[in-house]
């Protein structure tokens, strides 16, 4: 959507897509392409809602409504942290990515189904009861209706402003207003992590665990953005190096963040913080998750895509970043599930939903980027 500033005139700064030279315009036969797609994204949509009706959440009705807090905890700093990277890069002054900024800005596509989400969380919150009772101190501020209205209108002004950045994207502006939206998403995220995650165990308390979440956010969205330019028809090898960058980098900080928030409680014996850890690190069934995750997503990009030939060859990129997302998405369910199960269960509410929101998420993304390109007046598909 927007021209790579390398490759233009208009270095070091992007340009509206109407003004965007011939040498880097959108994918060639990508409106086919996209077409072609969107059924493949009803059908996954289709089948997820189709089974969780059902299913009809006889039995199980708290797991369930975990499998929707954690699809929702993984998609929607996914979807988010696409919008969030275009303003990061463009406050940063960063040229290379211009022509992939229009998939990264497709993310505000998903924001009406992230809202839907949180509100049907809100719904039918009663259906899973916290494992220990909430304190006195506590109560207002975690009774659900306090809790969940906070939490829907801090995502409802994230969006707004996100789509008010993506308006002044389509101008060729956005800095100023991009500053505001990076430091909404850290506030917005912080406080959804707080609440939605963080209280599940009324016992355990993390300072850090809002930045820990808002930055993996980050880090699940360009995993994300790094599977869509390596898949799209015309692969920039300089693009997909800094993608690929990216993700070490962040891979190496979500380790660090996740270290420095266990290194204290174990120096330090914080009885307070104790509950997050043992179920999840001490010998026992969840050992195998929580080494897998250790391999996969903090390890992983640092291992697989040290050398320059892999960050810089789409097929091998393409290949390690869709196993570094579904490490991430694992990682989500880790943070919720052994909270209230000694041991994983791993089944068909988590992977149902997750089929309903990777379904609505790819609608999204692709009709958000049909109609941004309807509005520039270009046929066919960025």
């Amino acid at each position: 959507m927007w021209c790579d500033s390398s490759t233009s005139k208009h270095a070091r700064r992007s340009v509206p897509l109407h003004e965007m030279p011939a040498c880097v315009s959108p994918t060639p036969n990508g409106g086919r392409r996209a077409v072609g797609a969107v059924p493949v994204w009803g059908a996954l949509l289709v089948f997820g809602l189709a089974v969780c009706a059902a299913a009809g959440w006889h039995g199980e009705a708290a797991r369930w409504w975990r499998a929707l807090l954690i699809n929702f905890s993984f998609f929607t700093p996914l979807a988010a942290g696409l919008v969030v990277w275009s303003a990061v890069l463009l406050v940063s002054r960063s040229g290379w990515h211009a022509s992939l900024e229009g998939r990264a800005l497709a993310g505000l596509g998903f924001a009406l189904p992230s809202v839907l989400a949180l509100g049907l969380l809100w719904a039918t919150n009663t259906a899973c009861p916290r494992p220990m009772p909430v304190s006195l101190a506590q109560g207002r501020w975690l009774a659900p209706n306090a809790l969940f209205s906070r939490d829907l209108i801090a995502l409802v002004v994230f969006w707004t402003l996100a789509g008010l950045y993506a308006r002044q994207r389509a101008q060729g502006r956005g800095a100023t207003l991009g500053g505001v939206l990076i430091f909404t998403y850290c506030i917005a995220f912080s406080l959804l992590a707080f609440d939605l995650i963080m209280a599940l165990d009324p016992k355990w308390a993390s300072a850090l665990f809002g930045g820990y979440f808002f930055m993996s956010g980050l880090y699940i969205a360009v995993t994300a953005w790094t599977c869509m330019a390596a898949w799209q028809k015309t692969p920039n090898p300089d693009q997909l190096h800094d993608l690929g960058r990216l993700m070490v980098a962040f891979s190496i900080i979500t380790l660090y963040m996740m270290y420095a928030q266990l290194l204290p409680i174990w120096y330090e014996n914080l009885p307070g913080e104790v509950p997050f850890v043992i179920p999840r690190l001490r010998p026992g069934p969840w050992t195998v998750v929580s080494a897998t995750i250790l391999a996969v997503v903090y390890f992983g990009p640092l291992v697989m895509l040290l050398t320059i030939r892999a960050k810089r060859t789409p097929r091998i990129i393409g290949t390690i970043a869709p196993v570094v997302l579904a490490g991430l998405w694992l990682e989500r369910w880790w943070l919720v599930a052994p909270t209230f199960d000694p041991s994983p269960r791993l089944g068909l509410p988590e992977l149902a939903i997750a089929a309903a929101f990777a379904g609505a998420l790819g609608l999204s993304l692709r009709l958000s980027r049909q109609r941004a390109a309807t509005a520039a007046g270009v046929g066919g598909h960025p």
